[in-house]
């Protein structure tokens, strides 16, 4: 537990000994990035992974007419029932003769140079984002969710055709997305969205909308809910559907309640700051279906969360106060200690990541 939580309290530590170094910021970043990735590389296979494995090594004795005659565009293959893209990254890398352990830290290093470059390109405030990316859950999903984290990758990259309004690359990406993981296709959502000005009357309309699945989740559950988890090959989900509460979603509207009272709306906010901003919005709706139908959780914390730790600082420095700004930030930081602690101290996320084992010992 407290080898997780050392990269979020490191931060404020190379803050102070680099505190006068002009490349602080990116000091911090590549620091915790790279302890990020020696920890997802030198993981032992457990949970999911596992089954990963599994069907990485039966890809062996598989030809290239084989798998590409198995093609399909989102839908699962044949092989592993995973999408065909994921497929072919294992076919690909089982036929170069590459081990399954060198072959989650390729994936483990794609993941987090996204997660790098992204805050590197887009965060006002580096330190900050790089702790509310781990401590929010995102980092810990990357242990087990293999696909889904690849998937998130890509759309960490489509941000950058957005903010130049390039639609044709940014499909591509998302593109790319889907076909390691169906899940990736709500994202064409943030292309649109990136539109809608942040201004308190929206993210209240946005918000309350989304709250209301919580009473009208039963009419939904057929004709809304039930036809997209068939569409994307989940419905046996679908036999296990109970109410939970989860405390993330009240973490979500904390956020929401924050970043509408104090950013300075008065400033008209960039094509960046809004897809970023509704992108991570998106994740109160899906956490409102979660307390019903709990496997989404990793939708919400893998792929939509996590751009909460870019709009947290971005909007709070719209604000002329920056004394307060800065205690804002500083709460922040350790409200999100504390709920990293929380959660992994119970395994709210129901990952079993603690203790953590080395691959290369029994």
């Amino acid at each position: 537990m407290f080898l997780y939580l050392s990269m979020v309290a490191i931060v404020p530590v190379l803050y102070a000994v680099f505190y006068k170094n002009e490349h602080r910021d990116r000091i911090i970043l590549a620091v915790v990035c790279s302890m990020m990735f020696i920890l997802l590389a030198l993981r032992k296979p457990f949970s999911d992974v596992i089954s990963y494995q599994r069907a990485y090594n039966s890809f062996k004795g598989i030809s290239l007419r084989e798998v590409l005659k198995d093609f399909h565009l989102i839908k699962t293959s044949s092989f592993g029932e995973m999408e065909w893209g994921y497929s072919f990254l294992c076919w690909l890398f089982v036929t170069l003769g590459v081990p399954f352990q060198v072959f989650f830290a390729v994936e483990s290093a794609f993941c987090v140079f996204c997660v790098y470059d992204f805050i590197r390109r887009n965060s006002v405030n580096i330190p900050l984002s790089i702790a509310l990316i781990i401590g929010l859950g995102a980092f810990d999903y990357m242990f087990i969710v293999i696909r889904q984290s690849m998937a998130f990758g890509f759309l960490l990259l489509s941000v950058e055709s957005i903010k130049k309004r390039n639609l044709p690359v940014f499909l591509l990406f998302v593109l790319a997305a889907m076909m390691i993981h169906r899940t990736a296709t709500l994202f064409l959502l943030v292309y649109p969205l990136s539109y809608l000005p942040i201004t308190r009357l929206n993210v209240a309309i946005f918000s309350c909308a989304s709250l209301l699945i919580f009473p009208l989740y039963p009419l939904l559950e057929k004709q809304v809910v039930g036809r997209i988890m068939v569409l994307f090959s989940k419905e046996i989900y679908m036999l296990d559907v109970s109410f939970e509460f989860s405390e993330l979603i009240l973490v979500i509207v904390l956020i929401v309640v924050v970043l509408m009272i104090f950013p300075d709306f008065s400033k008209k906010s960039d094509v960046k700051t809004q897809t970023i901003f509704w992108a991570f919005l998106i994740s109160l709706p899906i956490q409102a279906v979660t307390c019903y139908l709990s496997i989404l959780g990793r939708l919400s914390t893998l792929m939509y969360l996590p751009f909460a730790s870019v709009a947290i600082p971005n909007l709070l420095e719209t604000n002329e106060n920056k004394k307060l700004v800065r205690v804002l930030e500083i709460l922040f930081y350790v409200a999100v200690f504390a709920y990293y602690a929380f959660c992994l101290y119970y395994d709210k996320r129901i990952l079993e990541i603690v203790p953590y084992r080395l691959f290369f010992i029994d």
